[in-house]
């Protein structure tokens, strides 16, 4: 956006912006609930979104009318665009899909994780064990420890 274009004042970018919708024969764009997307305006006009909520009650036109009132004109005056909604059965079909990917990723990540615990099993079996024997090993060196403490006579095996 040129530096000009930055020092107009938001509602002269956003007059500027309904002129041009109005001589290419477009519609207000609307967001994916069929209301108004102020959020695209706001990008195409060089405006800041929450301009038009913070701005909304103050006058901006010579006949004394506010922001909203001006913006509802203007949508009455232009029109938006119309966003069509989904068949039932389309919308059955993109769900059931959706799911669908979602239990393959889950059957995924079931099937890593089984393979990392039946690892872990493995693990923990071969720690007792090694643990089993080295219980082992310190029961004997105490037992000769005992032994040569006793009797004063050392024993290796």
């Amino acid at each position: 956006m040129a530096t000009s274009d930055q020092k107009r004042s938001p509602y002269d970018r956003y007059r500027d912006y309904v002129l041009q919708l109005e001589q290419a024969g477009k519609k207000f764009p609307v967001n994916q609930f069929g209301a108004v997307n102020f959020s695209k305006i706001a990008d195409e006009c060089g405006n800041r979104r929450q301009w038009f909520s913070e701005s909304a009650k103050k006058i901006f036109c010579s006949q004394g009318k506010t922001l909203e009132q001006v913006i509802a004109k203007d949508i009455r005056r232009i029109g938006s665009e119309f966003v069509a909604a989904k068949d039932p059965e389309s919308l059955a079909i993109d769900m059931a899909d959706s799911k669908s990917r979602e239990a393959n990723r889950l059957r995924v990540m079931l099937e890593q994780k089984s393979k990392e615990n039946e690892l872990l099993r493995e693990q923990v079996e071969q720690l007792s064990a090694e643990l089993r024997l080295l219980r082992t090993s310190a029961q004997e060196i105490s037992s000769q420890q005992d032994l040569m403490i006793d009797s004063g006579r050392s024993f290796i095996l």
